[in-house]
Parts: C-alpha cells; sequence; structure tokens
C-alpha cells in the first residue's frame, strides 16, 4: 500500500513512540532490511498499531509499505456494580470473543484485577486518552469472583 494513503488518527501524533523504542526499531531496519513491527490499519484506512513502522517507512523514503487489515476493540468495564466505569484496550486474540457480562483480567495501577465488561466498542484512538492499558484473558467460572 502506498505509505501516502494511510490515515492517521491525531491522536497518535500526540503520544509519539519514546526515543529508545524508535532506535531498536531503527537497529532492526538496519540489520535486517525489514520494518520489526506490522502496520494494521481498520475497515477505514487507518493505522491501528505499528505507528512506529509508519514513522520509520516515512523517514526512510519508502513508498509502499506492507499492511494488514485488522479490528481493535475497548472494554468499558467496571470493578464494583455501581463503580466508575474504565476503559482497556484488548488485545487482538480477545477482539470479538468478550460480551457485555463477562469477567476479564485487567492490568490497573494497583495490579491485575478482575472487572465486569459494561460495554464493547470500536477501538478509535482519540486525543488526550493517552495510552489504555490492556486487558489480559477473558475469565471462565469462579477464577475472578
Amino acid at each position: 500500500m502506498l505509505l501516502s494513503d494511510i490515515k492517521i488518527y491525531p491522536a497518535f501524533w500526540e503520544t509519539q513512540p519514546g526515543h529508545d523504542k524508535m532506535e531498536e526499531k531503527r537497529q532492526y531496519l538496519n540489520d535486517n532490511g525489514a520494518l520489526q513491527s506490522e502496520i494494521v490499519l481498520d475497515e477505514d484506512g487507518y493505522l491501528i498499531d505499528g505507528f512506529t513502522s509508519y514513522l520509520l517507512a516515512r523517514e526512510w523514503g519508502l513508498v509502499d509499505v506492507p499492511v494488514r487489515r485488522g479490528k481493535r476493540q475497548v472494554i468499558q468495564a467496571y470493578h464494583r456494580p455501581d463503580g466508575k466505569l474504565y476503559t482497556w484496550r484488548l488485545p487482538e486474540e480477545l477482539t470479538d470473543q468478550v460480551s457485555v457480562g463477562d469477567r476479564v483480567a485487567v492490568h490497573t495501577q494497583g495490579g491485575i484485577r478482575c472487572v465486569t465488561v459494561a460495554a464493547v466498542e470500536r477501538y478509535i484512538p482519540q486525543s488526550g486518552t493517552g495510552r489504555l492499558r490492556m486487558a489480559i484473558r477473558r475469565k471462565r467460572g469462579s477464577v475472578c469472583q
């Protein structure tokens, strides 16, 4: 795909990758002649993963890059039934695997916790939200109770 045809959500420009991460990806490109991570686009042609690869492709003047179509979702979930809703990003292996009412293990500031899913939505990076923490796995049975 032409690099110039890839659409970028403004939120990606607000949370630039760190220097060390870019250097690691740059070194991989130097050593292997290929981008280390895939560029993943949603159904509308917007980048949803692989921003560092996109930036390096621009830096190196690449015109045509390999892309993969994908889908990203977030969950709105709560710790207690009357509690505040928080948002976590689902890893690719959980996309389309989580439903309202499911219990999901997630990363929190206090460690790994279980939450109850109130909503599952398409992930659209938005300004001012920063990076989202990641859900870990869908829980079955009484593991999260």
